[in-house]
C-alpha cells in the first residue's frame, strides 16, 4: 500500500560520481489540501511542489565543484487518483535530482 508524501517523508541519497546527495526530508513547500487530518489541512506533495534543496558533500578530489541538490517530483507509483484536482506523491514516487536524472524514490 502506497502512503501519501508528506514534509517529513525521505528520499534515497545519490550521487554524481563527485558529489554525494544525501537522503533528506523533502521540506520546501507542500500544498494544503482541503483534507483535514488532526484539525490541520492535510500537507502533500505533487510534481508541482518546490522540495527544499539537498546540500551535496564533495567526494571526488577533483576541482569541478557540486552542482545544487535542487529536486522535482515525479509521479511513477500515483498516475490516476487525484486531491483536490491534483496528483499527490506517494511512497513509491520519485524526488529526481534537477541534474542529470538521478531517481531517488520516497519512503
Amino acid at each position: 500500500m502506497a502512503f501519501l508524501v508528506g514534509p517529513e517523508t525521505v528520499d534515497t541519497a545519490s550521487t554524481d560520481g563527485n558529489c554525494l546527495y544525501p537522503a533528506q526530508p523533502l521540506g520546501g513547500t507542500p500544498y494544503a489540501t482541503t483534507v483535514v487530518a488532526g484539525g490541520q489541512p492535510l500537507e502533500i506533495y505533487d510534481n508541482a511542489s518546490v522540495p527544499a534543496p539537498v546540500t551535496p558533500q564533495k567526494i571526488n578530489p577533483s576541482p569541478v565543484p557540486c552542482q545544487p541538490g535542487n529536486r522535482i517530483i515525479r509521479p511513477v507509483v500515483n498516475t490516476t487518483v487525484r486531491i483536490n484536482g491534483r496528483l499527490p506523491a506517494v511512497t513509491g514516487d520519485e524526488a529526481q535530482m534537477v541534474i542529470g536524472s538521478t531517481p531517488r524514490p520516497l519512503t
